[in-house]
């Protein structure tokens, strides 16, 4: 039996916003967004905005479990289940990943909304466009053309929790009655496996929508998301 212990990994120190990303933030309209790291802060972010004349509104997007929390995963629009219009968004956190998720969220909006990043644990700020994710984004558009002159598809099902999507993964059959789809189950997608099927012309991930983007440098064959595939 396999034992393990679940610790929290919270960042304990104050969250301050410095003057630069303040200067971005007033005036607007700011939708803020945070890892779980650092929500016990986050309050005190949105004071810190306020009292700079910054109006804050929030979300609580699709499988997180508080208010602000923004996963990786949430880079679909609808994924983020925000109500109304924004002049930018503020991620408070370490690191690039859930940032760039907000960016692409807004990859098909009629206008996008920059996205200010500032990481607590450095004290430094940028601000992410679509240009941030450009080579991604035209790869992506590329392997959604070769999924529709394909014929044989393979289909990455992934039996994680939170990421299971066979029974949706079946309305492709329906849609593409074309095409041939092979559906591949797994736990864990290794993608050097992937050489061993030839045969497949291009792959429909139904896994991390993330695996669509950023990963699909790791395979040679094109690869596009559910989602996108499914979409009207």
């Amino acid at each position: 039996m396999v034992k393990f212990m679940v610790l929290p990994a919270k960042y304990n120190k104050e969250v301050k916003l410095s003057s630069s990303v303040i200067d971005k933030c007033k005036g607007k309209k700011i939708a803020i967004y945070t890892a779980v790291q650092f929500l016990e802060q986050i309050e005190d972010v949105v004071i810190q905005l306020q009292q700079n004349n910054v109006k804050v509104v929030s979300s609580q997007p699709a499988r997180t479990e508080s208010e602000f929390q923004i996963l990786g995963c949430d880079c679909n629009w609808d994924n983020l289940k925000l109500e109304g219009e924004v002049d930018a968004f503020l991620y408070v956190g370490d690191g690039m990943f859930h940032p760039t998720a907000l960016v692409l969220a807004q990859r098909e909006q009629d206008s996008f909304k920059e996205v200010i990043v500032y990481d607590p644990t450095s004290g430094n700020d940028k601000v992410l466009g679509l240009k941030d994710m450009d080579k991604v984004l035209k790869k992506y558009k590329g392997s959604y053309v070769k999924f529709l002159s394909s014929d044989v598809i393979g289909v990455l099902v992934s039996t994680k929790p939170g990421q299971k999507q066979y029974e949706v993964s079946k309305k492709l059959s329906s849609k593409y009655p074309d095409k041939k789809f092979y559906y591949f189950i797994s736990n864990d997608i290794n993608f050097s496996e992937f050489e061993n099927f030839n045969f497949i012309q291009c792959w429909v991930n139904t896994a991390c929508p993330r695996i669509g983007f950023e990963d699909s440098s790791e395979i040679k064959r094109s690869i596009v998301n559910l989602s996108d595939v499914l979409r009207e």
